[in-house]
């Protein structure tokens, strides 16, 4: 596709073919944010996209690749830089901010992480700068940090974020915010009519603040597509959801690990009053039955009313259906009080014992702070 005409209601396609539409869904996602940093273009520094294509692409040079930087330790970079260390080769993980994994995790809850990579040879740098990408001939050689240290390199995988794709929409007249995601409404209508919106290419905004946010999750994408799919026609069904919550998770060997909504770096920011509760337990019981693992679940609550604002697990596998319980308790504005009390089902080989189920147990922690 290359233009949209929203007054003829018309699609022009790269070979000059048009189509007509009553609805228009914009949905095309995003692509890697690459710095302007100086030798950011020499042969040997990647980008991830979120394609096959791409990695496709990308896998049979960083298989002979010796020594891998990756800048970014967000999900991204964190799970790249676990796998390529598997390849046998020498991995380096940059980080800006002081801990990795940032947005979501608090740095007590990381340090699990951190570890396990540390443990598995990936060398992990936090409060470090990168100046510029070094190269020979034009193919990558290093990287120079701000203080002056040169990080030998012969591959570097970018892993900053990402940008919305919106040049047509924007030529189109359509409006984009701050973050350049193409401003919508509740029920993802655009500025023009009956042009939507969805998924990396809209701008959305947070569950708890209203403000513009940077997400950009597949589970976001699918939730709005559903939100859209039975609104697009007429509006049926009024949306209470009125904000994107960020819920990840993720797998590293043997830890898991899931987050939703704010931690406690972000919630203090923003200015709220908070209470944490945690709790340390198993994902079985007893312990001493096999494949069990340590599961630590961290909540954060606001003060006053008590309604849960955030949640960090690490655990074993059980930790994907976890977070997305605790998403939903945030959704619907659950406070601490009703998870500590609320009604759960458990069996040794599935989950913690009854008596210290780990969520409601992380809940009780923060009512006894709270009375």
């Amino acid at each position: 596709m290359t233009s949209i005409d929203p007054e003829k209601k018309e699609l022009t396609l790269i070979k000059s073919n048009h189509i007509r539409y009553d609805k228009l869904i914009i949905a095309t996602g995003s692509t890697p944010f690459v710095p302007t940093m100086k030798g950011s273009k020499s042969e040997g520094v990647m980008m991830i996209g979120k394609d096959l294509a791409n990695t496709q692409s990308i896998l049979p040079s960083l298989q002979t690749a010796k020594n891998i930087v990756v800048i970014g330790a967000g999900f991204i970079g964190v799970e790249m830089s676990d796998e390529l260390k598997k390849l046998g080769a020498n991995v380096t993980l940059l980080e800006a901010m002081d801990s990795i994994l940032p947005l979501a995790l608090d740095k007590d809850m990381a340090m699990s992480v951190f570890d396990l990579m540390q443990k598995e040879g990936v060398t992990i740098r936090t409060n470090t700068f990168v100046d510029e990408i070094l190269h020979e001939n034009g193919t990558v050689s290093g990287v120079l940090l701000k203080n002056g240290e040169t990080i030998i390199a012969d591959r570097v995988i970018f892993a900053i974020g990402y940008k919305p794709n919106t040049d047509l929409a924007v030529e189109a007249g359509l409006k984009t915010g701050i973050y350049g995601g193409i401003i919508t409404d509740e029920y993802l209508r655009t500025n023009i009519k009956d042009i939507y919106a969805i998924g990396d290419c809209a701008e959305h905004r947070d569950f708890f603040t209203g403000k513009p946010s940077k997400i950009m999750l597949a589970s976001t994408a699918a939730s709005e597509a559903r939100i859209l799919a039975i609104n697009l026609f007429g509006i049926k069904t009024i949306r209470d959801t009125k904000g994107s919550i960020a819920i990840f998770s993720s797998s590293l060997g043997f830890i898991s690990l899931g987050a939703a909504g704010l931690n406690v770096s972000q919630a203090n920011m923003e200015g709220f009053d908070i209470c944490v509760g945690s709790y340390e337990g198993a994902d079985h019981h007893p312990t001493s039955l096999p494949n069990t693992s340590k599961q630590k679940v961290k909540l954060v609550f606001s003060n006053g009313s008590g309604i849960i604002l955030g949640a960090q697990i690490i655990g074993g596998p059980s930790t994907g259906e976890m977070i997305n319980i605790l998403g939903l308790a945030i959704q619907k504005k659950m406070t601490a009080l009703e998870l500590s009390t609320m009604q759960y089902g458990t069996q040794p080989m599935l989950t913690s014992g009854p008596g210290n189920y780990t969520i409601v147990s992380a809940a009780l922690d923060a009512v006894q702070q709270m009375c």
